[in-house]
């Protein structure tokens, strides 16, 4: 008797052929997906080797954007993220939910001590500017679950407490003397007008950007630097999805949209560098500081914010001020000294909803005001 009958050897074929389908696609085109983030196989691979190299193989099998695809089309469909930090909500709209933001926007989280060290450092921020007549204004983009709340699944609205964090910074800050821009408003009644935060990415857009920077120029008392959206943004254009449909495997070239950029909201290239005042960062440090001076009168302004103002808004403030820089915030530990070396007539703080709390012990926030203990 044949060690496998006919029909046998046949599987034998198939089964074989599937074992290697991850071979044959290193080789044939596959879909589009998420960027590779560990191209290069590392060096000493051989000590620890399922350690070293299961990163680079998880980034590097064959087909692996129509594995990632299928598996993206399962999660939506059955509406399921699994371990991943995004919640699916209504009209397809995801919501980053690590860092406890789907919770800081509910209210079912008051972490109040990190809130009054975060109003205690920018009150003595705002005196330390005030040194030599600067203004400090803070402001907060709100997370995007805070704006499209009623995109949100059903259960959150059994959920939701009062105040929330965004509610208690906005009491606080003026009672302790800090002028405070509530974004809430602006942006909750631009959404008539046109979509203020991407779809499939944690950030507002280019024109929640627009709207979030002439409200903190009118509370500044700086009117004049204010863009009229008419200047600033042009038709709605497809773009490719962002950051939290990656986050699920998920990649599409006209997945989402955004505004296109007019003159107003483009970076000149006409900007000459400030050296010698921003802190110096690594060469792979994603929020790398920078200053610039633009050649015309106007206010010198300093953003310490993230990623919500790094990109946004340059174009923005370079077309009306004289000079005008930006930091990250480093959740209140940012080197004040660069603060003190530039000397803004204007300072904004303004770290993103979910980076409110500030971080670290005290001895840390003496530093982040100049004061070092």
């Amino acid at each position: 008797m044949a060690l496998l009958l006919s029909f046998r050897r046949w599987w034998c074929v198939v089964f074989v052929g599937l074992l290697l389908l991850p071979t044959i696609g290193l080789f044939t085109p596959d879909l589009p997906a998420p960027a590779r983030m560990n191209n290069v196989v590392p060096n000493g691979w051989w000590v620890r080797a399922a350690e070293k190299l299961d990163p680079f193989i998880n980034d590097n099998y064959g087909l692996r954007g129509t594995l990632m695809t299928g598996h993206a089309a399962y999660g939506r469909a059955f509406q399921v993220s699994r371990d991943r930090p995004v919640l699916i909500g209504r009209h397809e709209r995801m919501f980053y939910t690590a860092e406890q933001t789907l919770d800081q926007t509910l209210g079912r989280v008051l972490r109040k001590p990190q809130l009054e060290q975060m109003v205690s450092v920018t009150a003595r921020m705002r005196e330390e500017v005030a040194k030599w007549g600067g203004k400090l204004v803070v402001a907060i983009p709100p997370n995007s679950q805070t704006i499209y709340g009623e995109d949100l699944p059903d259960w959150t609205e059994r959920e939701r407490r009062r105040p929330t964090e965004y509610d208690f910074i906005a009491e606080a800050m003026p009672k302790a003397g800090v002028p405070f821009v509530d974004m809430r408003p602006a942006l909750t009644a631009a959404k008539s007008g046109g979509a203020v935060y991407f779809r499939t990415d944690t950030h507002w857009n280019r024109r929640g950007a627009l709207i979030g920077f002439n409200a903190v120029m009118a509370a500044a008392g700086y009117p004049q630097l204010e863009v009229p959206e008419a200047d600033a943004l042009g038709p709605v254009f497809r773009m490719a999805t962002g950051d939290l449909s990656r986050f699920l495997g998920e990649t599409n070239p006209t997945g989402d949209t955004d505004y296109e950029w007019k003159p107003a909201m483009i970076k000149p290239d006409t900007l000459k560098p400030i050296t010698g005042v921003m802190p110096a960062s690594p060469p792979n440090d994603p929020f790398e500081p920078y200053a610039y001076e633009t050649g015309h009168a106007g206010p010198r302004v300093l953003v310490v914010g993230d990623s919500f103002t790094q990109h946004f808004w340059p174009g923005l403030l370079a077309h009306g001020t004289s000079a005008f820089g930006w930091m990250h915030h480093r959740s209140c530990k940012f080197d004040f000294s660069a603060v003190e070396r530039f000397k803004p007539n204007l300072l904004i703080y303004i770290p993103v909803e979910r980076s409110m709390p500030c971080a670290g012990t005290p001895a840390h926030l003496d530093m982040a005001a100049g004061k070092a203990s």
